[in-house]
């Protein structure tokens, strides 16, 4: 029958109770020490003993020896040589005692201290009030400890193993399908942090794949169009015998074929960018001067100064494109800004337009995945939306991250912010 891991803890709970309860008992026998002073007490009440024949103490030597019991608080004992018991003051010590020998030895109600007088006679000496280990309450008292430390350790190791329980069935139904199961974190402990660390990780992985999905759905819908123009420009070519629509037929085919080819590359740049991804090595560039020959595409003005970068100069080189691209299609025609500087560890990246700028309900959205803002397109804008998605997964991929700012009265500003060693910020998250 396989053990449940409750019922190993709390066997393993209660063992070592157990064994601290034996061993505690085992000290207090073996190290215990009354606080009659022996060496300095034993000796004169020896002296006192001055009965000339080595009998029982009777008359004056006896009120002596009990006036010296009541002063010490000490039960006081008298055998003869054979062990036959001659005075007692107060509770005869009883035991398995060895009168051939001087010193401290214990007996069925605690340490007594034994001494020769010298004619055959032992004298013993008692502690009163000595609970000791065979003090009749003694083992009673620990059984009921060790029973009381039993059933508080049960509940103990069973809320510990049911909180694991809970994270197995919560990795069993996940692992399911159940993606949006999330296990409950109770307390403050390891195990509530590992509850925590595995609903963060689940919620990220869900978050993942639905954003794979979409993506996936955008692709397909996206490259359907393009495959469906070109389909139809072979069907109408091959049935064309006008020599200049024929030519009109094969332009449109090839524009069609150049916008597949930017979707199939966003799209690879895409998978490169996801979480999870390996890096590929960095490589110093200078920022300044990339920002300033993708600006010339549509005639943006740049400031800054020299930035030297350590990033994936072609995945960078896209990103930028992209912001320029998106300010050139939403800009309202209007004149395209581009600043470059360093802001402590970071390089920042503006891009400003002076467009109608995005309602403040779309300005997260605007960065999912084939995403586009409501209302007519512009001439020029085939894009997928892709663009601004894109540039969000190369700053993270960078360690960075990219937020819109919206401009008074009218505009927008793009700002990107990377750390100018993303290596270094990677190993370190």
């Amino acid at each position: 029958m396989k053990r449940r891991l409750y019922h190993r803890l709390y066997l393993t709970f209660l063992a070592i109770t157990v064994l601290s309860l034996l061993v505690t008992a085992l000290l207090a026998r073996a190290f215990h020490e009354p606080r009659i002073p022996a060496g300095r007490v034993l000796a004169p009440i020896a002296r006192s003993l001055v009965c000339e024949a080595p009998g029982p103490c009777r008359g004056a030597e006896a009120q002596l020896l009990e006036t010296k019991a009541r002063e010490l608080d000490a039960d006081v004992v008298i055998w003869d040589a054979d062990g036959r018991l001659l005075f007692h003051a107060g509770h005869a010590p009883s035991g398995p005692f060895s009168r051939s020998a001087d010193g401290w030895q214990h007996g069925l109600h605690g340490p007594v201290w034994l001494t020769q007088l010298g004619d055959g006679r032992t004298l013993g000496l008692r502690e009163r009030g000595h609970v000791g280990p065979h003090r009749p309450l003694f083992v009673p008292l620990l059984i009921a400890l060790a029973v009381m430390m039993a059933i508080g350790l049960l509940p103990l190791s069973r809320s510990i193993t049911r909180r694991l329980e809970q994270l197995a069935e919560g990795a069993r139904r996940w692992g399911s399908g159940d993606l949006g199961h999330r296990v409950p974190v109770v307390g403050r402990d390891e195990i509530a942090t590992l509850a925590q660390r595995f609903n963060q990780t689940a919620a990220a992985i869900e978050a993942l794949l639905a954003q794979e999905r979409q993506m996936l759905a955008g692709a397909s819908h996206e490259l359907r169009s393009p495959l469906a123009r070109i389909r139809l420009a072979l069907e109408l070519l091959a049935d064309e015998a006008d020599p200049g629509k024929r030519g009109e037929l094969a332009r449109r085919a090839a524009d069609d074929i150049v916008e597949l080819d930017a979707l199939v590359e966003e799209l690879l740049l895409s998978a490169r960018a996801q979480p999870g991804v390996p890096r590929r090595p960095t490589a110093e560039i200078d920022l300044l001067a990339l920002v300033r020959e993708e600006a010339q595409t549509v005639g943006a003005e740049v400031t800054g100064e020299p930035l030297p970068l350590f990033c994936e100069g072609a995945m960078v080189r896209h990103m930028v494109r992209n912001l320029f691209a998106n300010a050139r299609l939403h800009g309202g025609g209007g004149l395209i800004r581009a600043e470059v500087r360093r802001l402590e560890a970071q390089a920042v990246i503006a891009v400003e337009d002076d467009g109608p700028g995005v309602p403040e309900s779309e300005r997260e959205r605007i960065f999912a995945p084939f995403y586009r803002l409501s209302g007519p397109r512009g001439p020029g804008d085939a894009g997928l939306g892709l663009g601004l998605a894109l540039v969000r997964q190369v700053a993270r991929y960078h360690a960075g991250d990219v937020v819109y700012i919206a401009r008074q009265p009218t505009g927008s500003r793009f700002e990107v912010r990377l750390p100018i060693n993303p290596n270094q910020a990677l190993s370190t998250a």
